[in-house]
């Protein structure tokens, strides 16, 4: 099984494992078009998968992320300990280009250097909480550690939630939908399953007050399950 049917598939289990949801599920099966085939409660249902994703969120995400691995990978290059590092970096447009890139990956690997440097022989937990200023232009704050026995770098920090577009919702039930007419069978009903809020966000939207009533769908039934808090609703 390749890594994105084990997520969807270990992200399904946990849909239909939500004890209000009261679903009888006997058999599971993988498949490409639709993505599941499910034995519910006698019926044999159809089921699209789809994660919530922003694009442009996503791609700023990514960014973050590979600044934050290239700077592992320097320090990787110079020393052997394990660090635990988490960054947040400031609401500021990053500049693209691999100079721009490289250029931010090196001030966060100076920043963890100098600090590691100056504790590495002693158990440090040290971050900027106190600070009363930003760290830089481009780091808000930081915790780096050297005591949780493991080694984890990542971009980590508050954000506000926005509400979700349900003209883009749409255009996502609308691209699934016509999955439905290269089934090579039918089914007893169709189901599609929006997948939201999984810890980045890029996939964390704010459904509340939102009016589903505009959306349209040949699906019989489409929830959206907001995955880190184990919540759903059905919005068709």
């Amino acid at each position: 099984m390749d890594k994105k049917k084990e997520i969807e598939r270990h992200q399904l289990i946990k849909f239909i494992s939500n004890s209000e949801l009261k679903l009888r599920v006997s058999n599971i099966i993988d498949f490409e078009t639709p993505d599941f085939i499910l034995d519910i409660d006698g019926l044999k249902v159809s089921l699209e998968h789809t994660r919530l994703i922003n694009p442009k969120l996503k791609q700023l995400e990514s960014y973050r992320e590979k600044i934050i691995n290239n700077a592992l990978k320097l320090f990787r290059e110079k020393y052997d300990d394990e660090l635990y590092v988490l960054m947040t970096f400031n609401n500021i447009k990053l500049k693209s280009g691999l100079k721009a890139e490289m250029e931010y990956s090196i001030e966060v690997f100076k920043l963890v250097e100098t600090i590691y440097l100056n504790n590495k022989n002693f158990e440090f937990d040290i971050s900027s909480k106190f600070l009363d200023s930003k760290v830089s232009n481009l780091i808000d704050s930081f915790s780096i550690s050297n005591t949780r026995k493991f080694e984890n770098w990542q971009h980590f920090g508050a954000y506000l939630v926005e509400r979700v577009n349900i003209e883009w919702l749409q255009t996502i039930i609308s691209k699934k939908e016509k999955n439905i007419k290269k089934y090579p069978e039918e089914y007893d009903e169709n189901w599609l399953l929006l997948v939201s809020d999984f810890g980045t966000k890029a996939s964390t939207h704010d459904f509340e007050h939102s009016d589903f009533d505009k959306l349209e769908s040949n699906f019989d039934r489409v929830y959206i399950y907001n995955y880190m808090p184990d919540a759903y609703m059905r919005i068709a």
